[in-house]
């Protein structure tokens, strides 16, 4: 799949067997490498969650509004809640459960 953005990616050209430079394996070549079994999925879920603009004020907010009323709040039950989809309901509930067992 290119969806037509293949002129905007350089070709990779065929490396030499002495080239000494250590370069990074492009994203691209990943993706299409890997098949989705061998991808650490939460991993990049979390990732993605929080490199989010509003993930710090859902964090805060879920801790200080949400979780004291609803104290066994269900991750589906606060991504509708904040509006937000259930995998970033599902990163807040496990970063705060982490904090409070770090704490407790």
């Amino acid at each position: 799949m290119s969806f037509g953005l293949d002129q905007y990616f350089k070709k990779k050209k065929p490396r030499k067997k002495n080239d000494a430079e250590t370069e990074e394996e492009p994203v691209l070549e990943i993706i299409e490498t890997n098949s989705s079994e061998s991808r650490n999925w939460p991993m990049i879920l979390e990732k993605t969650v929080k490199s989010m603009v509003l993930y710090p004020h859902l964090l805060d907010y879920t801790r200080t509004k949400i979780l004291p009323k609803h104290p066994t709040i269900t991750a589906e039950e606060l991504a509708i809640q904040l509006r937000a989809p259930l995998g970033v309901a599902i990163v807040l509930l496990d970063k705060l459960q982490n904090e409070t067992e770090e704490k407790g």
